[in-house]
């Protein structure tokens, strides 16, 4: 989560720093007009930046997902970038609504005082001024339009009752929207800002900007990272309300415990992110996906699907891969984020485990087929394994696991699971002395 914080606070400050090397908000003595000419210039900047860099990671790019410690990370960043633009798009079309007396003034004048320039007010207009001069009607009319879709859509993605395929919708129109604001920033930028530090970086935005934006709409996401398999298997939990699908795919390239991939079951239907249960096998190529029915679409997949059934993969993604040199691990889950820890358990029953792991899971109600292959693979791995039932007991604590595992201040703990219970535990063990890394998978794809 830190890194999330610190990559939304350094790339906004990066903006501010480079736009108040050609502009300013402290005018001495005040003037009303300046201000409000400037405040509407960098308000637009902001929130035009943070659509720019959310639009990058909407293409998923690996470099990015390595450095931020997983695509769970990559997301939640895209979703604080999105809800910033939101907020800057706000205050800019409010600032451009204020008061007549305010904000016209001819806008030679505006930009003679804020350059700094000495030149006669009568000079003749270059012809780049002259042509974004020509742009500035259509390009206030496309802004404001934007602007109303732009905060529609962001609501609807942000509202988690809206169905997945909506949302996923709403995606593909952010970036014809996006394409909108390129034009309304480039008509409507100040001329001198373009020999200027923002206006080169806003130049090299509206660039990447645009190839992110056509990859979107050309649905090239993932391409590379996309192959075609088949349903080999189906088996349900019907006490826990989840399915488990194995899948044989030739093409994939292959995962590391905890890595999850996106499955796509129809031609209708956008991709779905679902955690991989197993651990990879050259030799069968099977997949594992363990999912529990959560809304409407997951509810049907077990009537839906059979055997043969074909699936369009991508992946793998994430970095809830358990990868430390620790003598001791904590595992915690709940639900069905006991996914990748399957996945886990299977390699550590392969590899003959001597990692100290003690395993807590919770569910509301264990399924008797589910819990027996729980007690199995887990005595296989070689792990600790605590099992707790809500309906019947209380939830996992962090006072619980503490009593339960002696040298727990040592042991790097990993959980998924919900995100309220993972707050918990995490705050429990940071008040009592937890010394080594708390990793929680964050993924929500809203």
């Amino acid at each position: 989560m830190n890194k999330i914080k610190l990559a939304l606070a350094v790339s906004i400050t990066v903006i501010t720093i480079i736009w108040l090397l050609t502009n300013t908000l402290l005018y001495i003595p005040f003037d009303s007009n300046l201000f409000t000419k400037s405040l509407d210039q960098y308000t637009g900047i902001i929130a035009f930046s943070a659509m720019t860099f959310s639009m990058l990671l909407a293409t998923r790019p690996l470099w990015i997902e390595k450095r931020l410690g997983g695509l769970d990370k990559t997301y939640r960043l895209h979703k604080w970038l999105g809800i910033l633009a939101f907020s800057f798009s706000i205050m800019h079309w409010l600032v451009s609504k204020l008061p007549q007396w305010w904000s016209h003034l001819d806008r030679l004048i505006i930009l003679d005082a804020i350059s700094g320039a000495t030149e006669d007010l009568t000079v003749e207009p270059g012809v780049f001024e002259k042509f974004l001069e020509s742009l500035e009607s259509t390009a206030l009319h496309v802004g404001e339009y934007a602007f109303y879709l732009t905060v529609l859509f962001l609501i609807m993605a942000l509202l988690k009752k809206i169905p997945y395929r909506f949302f996923a919708k709403t995606h593909i129109a952010m970036a014809v929207i996006y394409l909108a604001l390129v034009f309304h920033s480039f008509a409507l930028m100040y001329i001198d800002y373009w020999t200027e530090p923002i206006g080169i970086s806003m130049a090299i935005m509206m660039i990447a900007g645009t190839v992110s934006s056509f990859i979107v709409l050309l649905g090239q996401v993932g391409k590379k990272r996309k192959s075609e398999g088949s349903i080999q298997s189906i088996n349900t939990y019907p006490d826990m309300n989840m399915l488990e699908l194995i899948v044989k795919s030739d093409k994939w390239k292959g995962h590391n415990e905890g890595q999850f991939a996106f499955l796509k079951f129809e031609k209708k239907e956008p991709h779905h992110p679902f955690t991989i249960s197993s651990a990879w096998d050259k030799k069968t190529k099977n997949i594992s996906f363990t999912i529990k029915a959560l809304g409407g679409y997951t509810n049907n997949l077990a009537n839906k699907l059979k055997i043969g059934d074909s699936i369009i993969l991508e992946g793998a993604y994430g970095n809830f891969t358990f990868n430390d040199k620790k003598e001791s691990q904590i595992w915690i889950a709940g639900g069905v984020g006991i996914t990748p820890f399957l996945a886990r358990m299977e390699r550590l029953a392969q590899v003959n485990n001597k990692q100290q792991i003690d395993f807590f899971y919770s569910a509301m109600k264990l399924d008797s087929n589910f819990k027996k292959k729980l007690e199995q693979v887990s005595a296989e791995a070689n792990i600790n394994l605590h099992l707790f039932e809500t309906s019947k007991s209380a939830l996992i604590s962090g006072e619980h696991i503490r009593n339960s595992v002696l040298n727990w201040k040592s042991a790097s703990v990993w959980f998924c699971g919900p995100s309220k219970m993972g707050k918990s535990i995490k705050k429990d063990f940071k008040r009592n002395g937890l010394h080594s890394k708390f990793h929680q998978e964050l993924f929500e794809m809203r």
